[in-house]
């Protein structure tokens, strides 16, 4: 056998090979059923945590525009002068009364209460302090109506005033002296006529009874005048 008809015995079985494969059909191919297919989704949750800070409180009072604070700062508050001596104690009282203990909000040198009311403002409209000059217009405002209610320090205990004048005390009055008494007009030297002749002559005639002078023996006819003729 010729090289050339082993390779045309090479071919034709090659032919055949592939008719078979073909006759029998090609493989289908191999598949998962869905149910099998699994997808891994990780989720990752991030917790967010948020610290609200304590409340700020008024721990104590320095003065009656100065504040001590629960996180240990200091708040000097603006639009207020530096108490005077006459009012500094009631500044102090009025201040510890209604700030020491209560939560504040601190806003630029100012203290807010609770329910929002500007202390500076409450203070000065109460006589419990005073606006410094160029105060805020609220300030000056509550410092008006203070002024014409004489709240607090603008009544009778200061006047207004931050230290209170010394009572004007007047000069001790010298003692007038005494006039000395005067001596009692010496007493009337007793009347006493002789007779008629004398008293006619005194030009005391007539007398009569309870007159100086008088006297029974003068009155013959006891009618209580003598002297009569």
């Amino acid at each position: 056998m010729t090289v050339s008809q082993q390779l045309s015995r090479t071919a034709a079985i090659a032919a055949g090979f592939l008719l078979v494969v073909s006759a029998c059909g090609s493989p289908e191919s191999t598949r998962l059923p869905a149910d099998l297919t699994t997808t891994t989704t990780t989720t990752t949750s991030s917790a967010v945590t948020t610290t609200t800070p304590p409340p700020v409180t008024v721990e104590s009072i320095v003065d009656g525009r100065t504040a001590m604070l629960s996180n240990g700062t200091t708040v000097v508050l603006s639009g207020l002068a530096q108490p005077g001596e006459c009012w500094a104690a009631s500044a102090v009282e009025f201040a510890t009364k209604t700030l020491v203990g209560k939560p504040v909000q601190v806003v630029a040198s100012r203290l807010l209460l609770a329910d929002g009311t500007d202390y500076a403002v409450l203070a000065v409209g109460q006589g419990a302090a005073r606006a410094i000059a160029g105060a805020d217009t609220a300030i000056q405002v509550a410092e008006t109506a203070a002024k014409r209610a004489t709240m607090g320090f603008w009544g009778p205990s200061c006047g207004g005033l931050d230290v209170k004048p010394a009572p004007v005390v007047a000069p001790p009055v010298a003692p007038q002296p005494q006039p000395k008494p005067q001596p009692a007009p010496p007493a009337p030297a007793p009347v006493s006529y002789a007779n008629c002749t004398a008293v006619k002559a005194a030009g005391a005639a007539p007398l009569y009874r309870g007159q100086p002078g008088y006297s029974s023996s003068l009155d013959r006819d006891g009618d209580g005048v003598a002297c009569e003729k």
